[in-house]
């Protein structure tokens, strides 16, 4: 758990029995910074990707999409004028883009075996920037409940998505600006869609969210850090879990204290 500039948040991945059963490590990556811009309000900057179960090198890919895309934003806000715009999404998927084929290069491998998901947030005082690519959630508090920003993205076959190292990506980047302030967040990748989801009202699924996001807010400030990161490990390793999904999974909490901003 982190807790600075009005936000405290906390992040955890845990590998699926699937990939347990065959030997593999977690393949999902993600990253978070808070960043405080000169004459400009503090902003949090949160990433999670999830590799491609097929690709050799998916979790490198999805570690360096997160990395690059944080590095990308924390430029974007550091410059005098920064705006926002679907632009700088754009401007973002590209230098994701060109990493991972430096990255492909540099091992002499195909790109494609570094294809991930990417789910973007740069939230601040006022406004919010979110992008995806790819299935996995971003899930904001709406009211009294939660709503997901996009709906994942699937292919034309189940289990099938799309990937930032896809000839199609630029096309297939979702961009959303919101000028309004967002006090609850989560980014999850696909291995927790059954729960957090509700596929036929394509709904966040409120008793999935409301007490994390209430054992985030309650954790005392002085608390430990890495209490509240092991025990989110271990919900996501819980047999409740881990019957309903076999996939490699990744949450991300984040909650802006009431009285900040």
């Amino acid at each position: 758990m982190s807790g600075t500039g009005g936000w405290r948040y906390v992040c955890a991945s845990v590998p699926g029995v699937a990939h347990l059963a065959d030997g593999l490590g977690c393949q999902d990556a993600s990253a978070a910074h808070w960043l405080q811009p000169l004459d400009a309000d503090s902003t949090l900057l949160l990433a999670v990707a999830d590799g491609a179960g097929s690709a050799a090198q998916s979790g490198i890919g999805a570690a360096l999409a997160c990395q690059t895309l944080l590095a990308e934003w924390t430029r974007w806000l550091s410059q005098p004028s920064s705006d926002w715009t679907s632009v700088v999404a754009e401007q973002a998927l590209q230098q994701v883009q060109t990493a991972l084929a430096q990255q492909a290069a540099d091992s002499g491998r195909p790109i494609r075996e570094f294809a991930c998901t990417l789910l973007g947030a740069a939230l601040t005082t006022d406004r919010a920037l979110f992008l995806q690519i790819g299935d996995g959630a971003i899930v904001i508090g709406s009211g009294d409940g939660y709503r997901p920003v996009f709906w994942p993205q699937g292919g034309e076959y189940p289990n099938e998505t799309h990937f930032v190292t896809d000839p199609t990506a630029a096309a297939r980047l979702e961009c959303c600006l919101l000028t309004e302030p967002v006090r609850e967040v989560a980014l999850l990748t696909d291995g927790l869609q059954s729960l957090a989801l509700h596929y036929h009202s394509r709904q966040a699924h409120l008793p999935f969210f409301r007490p994390l996001f209430q054992r985030l807010r309650d954790y005392p400030t002085a608390g430990d850090p890495a209490e509240l990161t092991t025990a989110l490990e271990r919900f996501l390793s819980s047999p409740a879990i881990n019957e309903r999904t076999h996939d490699d999974k990744t949450l991300i909490l984040a909650v802006r204290n009431d009285d900040a901003g």
